[in-house]
């Protein structure tokens, strides 16, 4: 339910973006508009707000032919290998696909998105430990605050030696290293 709540109001803050001018309202192909909409993966609430946008300027919206394009574009939205590529970017999803197998690629790729970003940060980390590392070495042969610098060496080394072993096991992909997983 959690999940359901954050979902739906992220959906809601991204849909607020959206805002067409007289111009759009008037000239506005809203089968290719619904099908470009679907095509994102944009919420369903997309429609409300262009009917609220056009309405401010006295036009009305082809609802019925932006609901026809939108179909055909989530359609293709919702194909089990755009969830994927969708979770490997890292992309927001929308919860807008009915489709557990899109659901089930979607947190696979994001899942291996995850993964790389975890790789990455730890990457980072273990390059700052070794400068933090050296420092605190340099500080010990300087005999400056021997007792704290060995301490913070001491722990610098352990959580080296931590984040190493959490690395190796995200490379060989073992399922307990890192577990997270979406659900809409």
């Amino acid at each position: 339910m959690k999940y359901k709540t954050v979902a739906a109001l992220a959906a809601l803050s991204l849909t607020q973006c959206t805002s067409l001018d007289i111009e759009e309202c008037t000239h506005a192909d809203w089968y290719s508009l619904g099908l470009n909409d679907g095509n994102s993966g944009a919420t369903p609430y997309t429609l409300n707000n262009y009917i609220q946008d056009c309405s401010e300027f006295g036009l009305g919206v082809d609802s019925t032919q932006w609901r026809a394009g939108y179909q055909i574009g989530l359609k293709n939205y919702c194909q089990p290998e755009n969830g994927y590529k969708l979770g490997l970017e890292g992309a927001y999803y929308n919860g807008v696909c009915g489709s557990n197998d899109f659901l089930k690629r979607y947190n696979e790729g994001h899942r291996k998105y995850e993964i790389k970003q975890r790789i990455s940060t730890i990457k980072t980390r273990l390059n700052t430990i070794e400068n933090e590392i050296a420092q605190a070495t340099s500080a010990i042969r300087s005999s400056i605050d021997v007792a704290n610098n060995k301490e913070r060496k001491s722990s610098l080394k352990r959580e080296r030696k931590q984040l190493e072993q959490e690395l190796l096991l995200l490379r060989i992909g073992a399922p307990d290293a890192f577990s997270i997983q979406f659900n809409f």
